[in-house]
């Protein structure tokens, strides 16, 4: 157990992308190239919309709005295309991050990650950025947006990875980056903490809806000292 922000915390559940990993850069140049495949000039407002989106949910969005003759599974299955290199060998940790997952786990702290992600995508990025349970030698569970029904604006995903990792809701902490899923963490009973990233929420009022904010996971490393 660790204190964080005042509260006693038994468990942490990380989203991936934007928040432990700095990997949102690839989702934006995968935006213009998909929608330059199919003769369409990508606008910020569709950037900004699919950010908040679980990836079945972005990929309707996209055939709709775009009347596209590829079907949801077919605009998927092309994007884990173009971003599966990059997911295996070319998408590392935020700093620090690692850093504060091993102090965790030293505190006996549960450690679980939550993501839109397909597995796909998410188990070769764990292995090559070494934040998988094997490498760690702690069970730290990975649950994606597969297992689920609903997106991130519902608890249900935070929810099955705390059973997962055998803690209750009010024991954890959930760490995104963005605005949806302040709203599902809350509804689940989780305390919840803003992480900064450049891409995904630099240019909105995310921090200002965040009563737990940090730039940087060497702020966490601080408190975890003080502990």
């Amino acid at each position: 157990m660790v204190n964080l922000f005042g509260k006693n915390i038994k468990g942490v559940i990380f989203d991936l992308d934007g928040t432990l990993l700095d990997s949102m850069w690839v989702w934006d140049k995968v935006d213009n190239d998909f929608l330059a495949e199919n003769g369409i000039e990508l606008t910020p407002d569709y950037t900004e919309t699919v950010k908040q989106m679980h990836f079945k949910e972005a990929s309707l969005y996209t055939k709709n709005r775009y009347n596209l003759s590829l079907s949801p599974e077919q605009i998927q299955k092309r994007w884990i295309e173009m971003v599966e290199k990059e997911y295996s060998k070319d998408i590392f940790l935020k700093p620090f991050a690692y850093e504060f997952i091993v102090a965790l786990l030293d505190k006996g702290v549960k450690v679980g990650y939550a993501t839109t992600l397909f597995k796909e995508m998410a188990i070769p990025c764990l292995l090559n950025n070494k934040i998988n349970s094997e490498s760690l030698k702690r069970k730290c569970p990975l649950t994606t947006i597969e297992e689920v029904e609903r997106g991130k604006g519902f608890p249900d995903i935070y929810l099955l990875s705390a059973e997962k990792m055998g803690v209750s809701a009010e024991e954890c902490i959930v760490f995104e980056d963005i605005p949806l899923a302040i709203e599902g963490a809350k509804a689940g009973g989780f305390e919840f903490c803003g992480v900064y990233d450049k891409y995904s929420n630099a240019h909105t009022n995310f921090k200002s809806l965040c009563k737990n904010y940090i730039t940087n996971f060497e702020e966490l490393l601080e408190m975890i000292k003080k502990n």
